[in-house]
């Protein structure tokens, strides 16, 4: 696959959500850069689609809309493009925010159903953590069978909806599986999309650590991958 913005590599290990936003405006430079980024980001499947808009949101803050089919592979596609919006605003200063109760300025977009909003402004506080130790996450042992890979802790760090950390990695020796934590009925009807959106932002930490390592890895999806106990199988990267 096409390389990832290498300069959004590092935010992985400070990037922190923005609980709370000031009243100042976004700079226009900032918003310019934003817009530019915007409509170069890589997809994971070249051969799915979405689609996103920038729009004014409350106060001084703007939201990035995102739209896409609402099917497992769209939706991992679709979160694997705003997670890498979500670390190149952190580069240019600004606080970005996940949030899943922003209403769409339209439930459609380029023939796209609306799924979530990346919500971006001045932070009141330090947009980003100083050292990785701030993260509250699970250990590497919890997440992979192989929690020694030094891609395993860029993948630690991605962050979910409600912190559940539902990504389980598979590491053999020519791929890596990507499995999502089966839940109760709340996590498998209400969260069910955000489940495959934390996916798909676990998928985006891990290619731009395997590129920042010289590796080109290349999505696939496996209709004979291993069953795990527990766990619905969800991508893989080879």
């Amino acid at each position: 696959m096409e390389f990832l913005h290498h300069l959004i590599y590092p935010t992985i290990f400070t990037r922190k959500t923005t609980r709370n936003f000031n009243n100042s405006p976004i700079p226009q430079d900032a918003l310019d850069r934003l817009r530019a980024f915007t409509a170069e980001v890589v997809p994971i499947f070249p051969s799915e689609r979405a689609a996103f808009e920038i729009l004014p949101h409350k106060g001084k803050t703007m939201k990035i809309s995102a739209y896409a089919k609402h099917d497992v592979i769209s939706l991992i596609n679709m979160a694997f493009m705003l997670q890498q919006m979500d670390l190149f605003i952190q580069t240019i200063g600004m606080g970005a925010q996940w949030n899943a109760t922003v209403s769409a300025a339209q439930k459609q977009y380029q023939e796209f159903p609306y799924v979530i909003s990346l919500v971006v402004g001045v932070s009141k506080e330090a947009p980003a953590r100083t050292s990785a130790a701030q993260f509250i996450r699970k250990q590497a042992s919890e997440i992979s069978n192989k929690p020694e890979l030094p891609f395993i802790g860029a993948v630690r760090l991605a962050p979910s909806s409600r912190n559940r950390q539902l990504w389980y990695l598979a590491c053999g020796e020519k791929s890596i599986d990507f499995y999502c934590r089966k839940g109760g009925f709340i996590s498998n009807t209400i969260l069910k999309n955000l489940n495959w959106l934390d996916m798909g932002i676990a998928v985006c930490h891990a290619v731009l650590a395997l590129q920042q390592d010289g590796h080109t890895p290349n999505a696939v999806i496996k209709h004979d991958a291993p069953d795990k106990e527990g766990y619905s199988y969800c991508v893989s990267l080879d």
